[in-house]
């Protein structure tokens, strides 16, 4: 922010030198009442005084990009600069999207593993009451027991999935403060 402050006092005081230079320049030549491309001296003055005013000018704005490599960079880079904040801004909605349909899988899978856990829970509540069947609630039982086993690989899935997304955020979030402390 330094820099910028005493960048904006620099064009404002060589803007006040420019306009002197200009303004001395102009009147001398009014007042030797010379004639150029058989202007009368009064418009030769102000011809003069503009010339010299764009001619400090174009001298101000070498020396400011000289001295300057950010403004440099700033002034002529700035369709580059604003097209790759616009891509990355893109890129980011495009990942937040996919961050939301993922913990929308990831909650609708969580669901499912709950109405299999209640399931379970049930089947084995019938089990204590059904001691008489146990021949058919062996049977019952091997099944529910499969079915927890396709819940729990389920869930070894999804977790492995979860650390998956969760790693993926992680890159999305340090590449948005990469791009955040590029700009």
């Amino acid at each position: 922010m330094t820099a910028g402050v005493i960048l904006v006092l620099a064009i404002l005081l060589l803007g006040n030198v420019i306009a002197i230079i200009s303004d001395r320049i102009g009147t001398k030549v009014g007042k030797a009442r010379l004639k150029i491309f058989n202007l009368r001296p009064r418009h030769t003055a102000a011809l003069v005084t503009m010339i010299t005013g764009s001619i400090l000018s174009a001298l101000t704005l070498v020396t400011l990009f000289a001295t300057s490599k950010p403004l440099r960079k700033g002034v002529f880079r700035i369709d580059e600069i604003q097209t790759k904040l616009n891509k990355t801004s893109k890129e980011l909605t495009k990942a937040e999207f996919e961050i939301t349909e993922i913990k929308n899988e990831l909650q609708r899978l969580r669901d499912d593993l709950k109405l299999a856990l209640a399931e379970l829970n049930k089947v084995n509540q019938s089990l204590k009451k059904t001691l008489a069947q146990k021949a058919k609630a062996e049977a019952r039982l091997k099944i529910i027991q499969d079915q927890l086993n396709q819940a729990q690989a389920e869930k070894a899935r999804i977790e492995a999935q979860l650390n998956s997304t969760q790693n993926k955020l992680s890159k999305v979030i340090q590449q948005k403060r990469n791009t955040r402390k590029r700009n």
